[in-house]
């Protein structure tokens, strides 16, 4: 028997993902699940990097299969850099990129060279959990701020951040998902962009922005969609992006792209971490982007996602009860519904799972679990037509019974 007094003050106060534990009953085959937020696996670009395996000859054979050096390989640094110039506007003056073990290890870095026990982290309310997880494990003490169709308070997100310094609290950063919000759709506006930026350099307030979906848009074209970093480079943000949607997950290959200095602390945290991230889908990557079979692949899924989002998005307006508002997404996985107050999100998936439907409940994206109670959160990304049209109707169906 483990004395739990052994236990760190940080490892007491862990606790499993409410996604893993609610996942635990949607794990059979039959189960219609709307709750990860997996990529399509049915339309992954296994053929090109079969292709592209089969093509490595003596050297890569080795670089893929070997050790490799804490900040990634380097043809996929610059191949990285290149597009994130070219493609995403970001000037790379005083700027390094390092490779992380997918884009949660990236947060996990910068929380854990930032972090101090007590330390305040705005958030937005809702936010994505892996994140939220994270900080809480270095010692944060996490503040949500209020999303609106266009994105954060910006007026809000002032306010308190000058109460909090008022107060003698040290605020550390801003965490932000500025494209199609994980779990809420929520895309901030241009208009809310720039102001963000100018909020950064006024306050000196450091800006983890987080962009895994960014280049799966329905609408619009890539500048509507560029990040915040690409305003200018004078404001202390740090940018994340992932290959996980848009090449596979299984790789677990992540990347940031910040000042020198910041990514210099990380990779230092990252070696006493994993020493290196996986070689041979780095080596993989590299190989992807050179070949520019990245572009056509975004361009193919961008079609398939809409028309799932569409088919969900009518599916809801046509079984949900009127008084459930939810979330019109210009791109991402997930679309996020309001019940109103009068149905419990956590009652509700008691009596759905019965009929094999899983989702996730709002509560577990929330820095006050209480207010996620009345959301739910429905991921189009990985299901078949079929999954949304029945596994939506049968949700529908129970939110009435509950009213």
């Amino acid at each position: 028997m483990i004395d739990q007094q052994l236990f760190s003050t940080l490892a007491k106060g862990m606790k499993s993902s409410k996604i893993r534990e609610l996942m635990k009953y949607a794990t059979s085959s039959n189960v219609i699940s709307f709750g990860g937020g997996s990529p399509d696996s049915k339309n992954f670009p296994f053929k090109e990097v079969q292709s592209i395996i089969n093509d490595f000859d003596s050297k890569k054979i080795v670089q893929a299969m070997q050790y490799g050096a804490t900040s990634g390989f380097p043809p996929l640094i610059e191949a990285l850099k290149t597009r994130l110039n070219k493609k995403n506007r970001i000037d790379l003056n005083e700027q390094e990129l390092l490779i992380t073990t997918g884009g949660q290890q990236a947060i996990y870095l910068f929380s854990k060279i930032f972090i101090d026990s007590g330390d305040v982290v705005l958030v937005e309310e809702p936010s994505f959990i892996g994140a939220m997880a994270a900080f809480l494990s270095n010692g944060a003490e996490l503040v949500g701020l209020p999303l609106e169709d266009d994105g954060v308070n910006i007026e809000k997100l002032e306010e308190t951040l000058l109460s909090l310094r008022k107060a003698g609290k040290k605020v550390k950063f801003f965490y932000t998902i500025p494209n199609f919000q994980n779990p809420s759709g929520v895309t901030l506006s241009q208009e809310k962009r720039k102001k963000l930026y100018e909020l950064s350099l006024k306050h000196n307030l450091l800006i983890l922005e987080d962009d895994p979906y960014g280049e799966l848009y329905f609408e619009g074209k890539d500048e509507d969609y560029l990040p915040i970093k690409s305003i200018g480079s004078e404001a202390p943000i740090t940018y994340i992006g992932t290959f996980s949607k848009v090449l596979c997950p299984g790789f677990r290959i992540g990347y940031t792209l910040s000042n020198k200095k910041i990514v210099e602390k990380m990779e230092l945290a990252k070696q006493s971490n994993d020493a290196c991230s996986s070689s041979f889908g780095q080596v993989v990557a590299a190989e992807y982007l050179n070949r520019n079979l990245i572009e056509d692949y975004i361009k193919k899924m961008r079609v398939i996602y809409k028309e799932k989002c569409d088919l969900m998005l009518s599916s809801i307006k046509e079984n949900f009860p009127k008084e459930i508002t939810y979330s019109t997404p210009r791109g991402g996985f997930f679309i996020y519904a309001n019940l109103g107050g009068k149905v419990s999100a956590n009652e509700l998936f008691t009596h759905v799972i019965k009929q094999n439907v899983a989702f996730v409940t709002g509560d577990p994206f929330h820095t006050d679990e209480k207010l996620g109670d009345c959301h739910i959160r429905l991921s189009f990304s990985s299901s078949t037509n079929e999954q949304i049209i029945s596994g939506i109707k049968i949700i529908g169906e129970e939110i009435k019974k509950q009213l």
